[in-house]
């Protein structure tokens, strides 16, 4: 197995997941501060983060055109200036209505980096995307890692949560001159084993939407990444509730279960990025798809705390590989364009992610939040049938099919 070796896009995306993934549980970290500085209820706490998430999603597709217009590393560079803006604005808020004018700019950025930066990974290593992208989204973990441990820490201790939001959107203003700087001097590495010929016939993004769309294989890999993201959005939501209700402990004990989960998240990317080779990628999800049942189904079994902890962080490396695996692996069975495609299952992933967290907190309101997580393991299950299902080869791109639609 070949070495990894990073460039200067590689760091310039870690950056940019680490500042998205701060920018996505600062406000669940910060509401209560928030709320109680501006007067507002838990109800209109709730709508900041949907305003944030629709915002999000209306913006994931719109990134596909801005990449084919301006190129990945402009438009990663401005989506980073205008999430910084965003936060800044957030920081400086005198009024709830500020802060959901603000949103809209959080939810614009953070869509363009969700949409992105893996298709920019994926650009960078083609041949051995699947390793690369699980180290870069390593770092959307390690965010939520060190977002709720030191911003929870620093609140605690009396830190105001302007300056820790302001503290976000610095970074994330480094994160968008890192993507314009370096982009501006890199050269695209195509291999010519995967470089279109010139008589390739060059379209636009919604005609690659439509073509991946048609593909009865990407509705596994939808159905795939929704049940992951559903998975992995399950354990990040309600991990601290969990543990405060069914162990009667304190919220930093509360903390430390998203704590744990993050921290398996991180060692399992890292791990399956040094290990891990692209043509085993699917083996790889099936069976982390099957662990994360049996941790899951301990999770909901177990009544000691320290062993829900342990659990939890296994849950995590489990559920670690899915999202960046999945999107490697669709790019190198489907012969489509693969930032659209990216772009397509995120859109299939991020509301895996809401929905299934929605769906358990209604069913914790009739059964109790313990009989709710058993629709973990019932997604890993249909996320291991899917994944079965789906290609096992890997295949090049057709002679004569279609262009990518992006560029760098």
């Amino acid at each position: 197995m070949e070495r990894l070796s990073f460039r200067r896009l590689d760091y310039a995306a870690a950056l940019g997941m680490f500042v998205y993934a701060s920018s996505v549980v600062a406000t669940p970290i910060i509401l209560l501060r928030l709320a109680g500085d501006l007067g507002f209820g838990l109800a209109e706490g709730g709508g900041i983060e949907a305003v944030r998430a629709g915002f999000l999603l209306a913006i994931l597709l719109a990134s596909g055109a801005a990449a084919a217009r301006f190129g990945k590393t402009h438009a990663l560079g401005t989506g980073s200036l205008i999430l910084a803006a965003g936060l800044l604005a957030y920081a400086a808020a005198p009024t709830y209505a500020v802060v959901l004018v603000a949103m809209v700019l959080v939810g614009v950025g953070g869509g363009v980096l969700e949409a992105l930066i893996n298709p920019l990974v994926q650009d960078e290593h083609p041949l051995d995307s699947g390793r690369y992208l699980n180290i870069t989204n390593a770092f959307f973990s390690i965010g939520v890692l060190v977002s709720v441990l030191v911003v929870g820490d620093l609140l605690t201790r009396g830190v105001s949560w302007r300056l820790l939001v302001s503290g976000i959107g610095g970074l994330a203003l480094v994160s968008g001159l890192l993507f314009l700087v370096y982009g501006r001097h890199t050269n695209r590495a195509v291999p010519e084993d995967t470089a279109e010929s010139s008589q390739v016939i060059r379209v636009g993004p919604w005609q690659h939407a439509r073509a991946i769309l048609r593909e009865p294989h990407f509705w596994l890999f939808a159905a795939a990444i929704f049940c992951g993201g559903g998975a992995e959005g399950a354990f990040t939501f309600w991990s601290a509730s969990y543990v405060q209700i069914h162990f009667q402990t304190l919220a930093r004990a509360g903390a430390f279960g998203t704590a744990a989960f993050a921290a398996g998240m991180t060692l399992g990317r890292f791990a399956s990025g040094h290990f891990v080779r692209q043509g085993r990628l699917r083996h790889l999800i099936i069976v982390s798809a099957l662990a994360g049942t049996g941790a899951s189904l301990g999770a909901w079994a177990t009544d000691s705390i320290i062993a829900f902890f342990a659990i939890v962080f296994v849950a995590g490396l489990s559920i670690a590989c899915f999202w960046p695996s999945i999107q490697s692996h669709a790019a190198a069975t489907m012969p489509v364009d693969s930032t659209m495609l990216f772009i397509l299952l995120s859109c299939a992933g991020i509301p895996g992610f809401g929905l299934t967290s929605w769906a358990m907190g209604l069913l914790a309101e009739t059964h109790g939040l313990r009989a709710s997580l058993l629709v973990i393991p019932g997604l890993l299950v249909l996320l291991a049938i899917a994944m079965l299902a789906s290609p096992a080869s890997v295949s090049r791109r057709r002679p004569g099919g279609v262009a990518s639609c992006s560029n760098r």
